[in-house]
């Protein structure tokens, strides 16, 4: 039932279309045109506008005529990491690649193509369903952007699914929350050859309070990085401002809040010991969710991957995603994988398998959600 060769060419179009984060007006532009020749209007919030983004998140709703059925929201992001060559996709056995310089976009680009290729097949094969609520996001990849802006009046849905996993056979039910840090260091500045004793180098003070923080894997639910830093003038200037940007993150709130206060009071202690000031502030960029292996999405998700020979495995993630969003609204959501690997990276790759299979489970949900009885439903 899935045009296997429609699905591929559809992702090689759409991968060679740049759209990093805050530069989504060209793909969605795409994206509206081919939602249009399947007789779909799609509509846009503002959410590009809170952030310096080009446009905001694209919504397009599918009327079901089983009325029964629980309202779906299907999302993937259409924005990718920064990359500063065209991409190039290229085959090899069966597997897409960049050519080797760039990322390939199949995060999330993968997702986006199995939605149309869902939409496609329900047309096609006229496949009873309920209510479709596509919501394709901005700005994801720099921190939620567009799904944290979004216009919730626009989210009408019992159950979300998020198609931005790796493992197809992966279902991916809970994520941590993520708090940022960014703080400066104030020294004072010197000649750094006459009298350097007269000044307060504020990298120095930096680095001590660095070397002394716990990062990396703190322990099995908890991650900490100090991912920036910046400062200085010139090499015969004893620097007098730093700032250092960095981020924890934890499925457990308490050890989340533990992070950072360990965190603030080195950077803290470090200027307190080298006369220097300090300018710290800590944000929350998203919040946890976890959904319970009993909840009814969880169940739908499980069912859906067996019917179709797929032994789905439940398992965490690291990450944080617009499933994050999403629960915090209220609609529970899981995430779903479509085989994309070493993400990030000019490594990045999926097998052309791995996308059918991951558009055919898409599909299977939307299938077994039509045969959810209105009592299983929780509002």
């Amino acid at each position: 039932m899935i045009n296997q060769n429609r699905l591929k060419n559809q992702f090689l179009k759409l991968v060679k279309i740049d759209s990093i984060s805050k530069h989504e007006a060209n793909i969605m532009g795409y994206l509206v045109s081919e939602f249009s020749k399947l007789g779909l209007r799609a509509t846009f919030d503002q959410a590009g506008k809170y952030f310096d983004g080009e446009i905001g998140n694209l919504f397009v709703s599918i009327p079901g005529k089983v009325k029964s059925a629980p309202k779906l929201l299907l999302n993937a992001h259409v924005d990718t990491v920064t990359h500063s060559k065209k991409i190039k996709p290229i085959i090899k056995r069966g597997v897409i690649y960049s050519d080797g310089t760039t990322i390939l976009g199949a995060d999330d680009k993968a997702g986006v193509v199995a939605i149309m290729e869902l939409v496609r097949c329900l047309k096609e094969n006229n496949i009873p369903h309920g209510d479709i609520h596509i919501v394709l996001t901005v700005a994801e990849e720099i921190g939620l952007h567009g799904s944290k802006a979004i216009d919730h009046k626009k989210l009408k849905a019992d159950f979300g699914f998020v198609l931005d996993g790796g493992r197809v056979n992966g279902i991916v039910n809970q994520a941590p929350s993520q708090d940022n840090i960014v703080a400066k260091i104030h020294g004072r500045a010197a000649h750094a050859g006459t009298h350097p004793e007269d000044g307060i180098s504020s990298i120095k003070v930096a680095s001590s309070a660095i070397a002394k923080m716990k990062l990396g894997r703190i322990d099995f639910e908890t991650t900490a990085n100090i991912g920036l830093i910046k400062g200085g003038k010139a090499t015969n200037i004893v620097p007098d401002l730093v700032e250092i940007k960095g981020e924890a993150r934890s499925h457990n709130a308490k050890k989340l809040k533990k992070q950072m206060r360990h965190m603030t009071s080195e950077l803290s202690r470090a200027c307190s010991k080298a006369g220097a000031k300090l300018n710290v502030k800590v944000s929350s960029e998203y919040r946890s969710f976890k959904v319970g292996e009993n909840q009814e999405v969880m169940q739908l998700a499980k069912k859906a991957a067996k019917s179709i020979g797929i032994q789905p495995i439940t398992k965490p993630t690291g990450g944080g995603s617009d499933a994050n969003i999403f629960n915090a609204s209220g609609i529970p959501s899981v995430i779903i994988g479509l085989g994309a690997r070493n993400l990030h990276t000019i490594k990045e790759n999926i097998p052309i398998q791995d996308l059918v299979r991951g558009t055919e489970l898409l599909l299977q949900i939307v299938k077994e959600a039509a045969q959810w009885t209105v009592s299983k439903k929780k509002h």
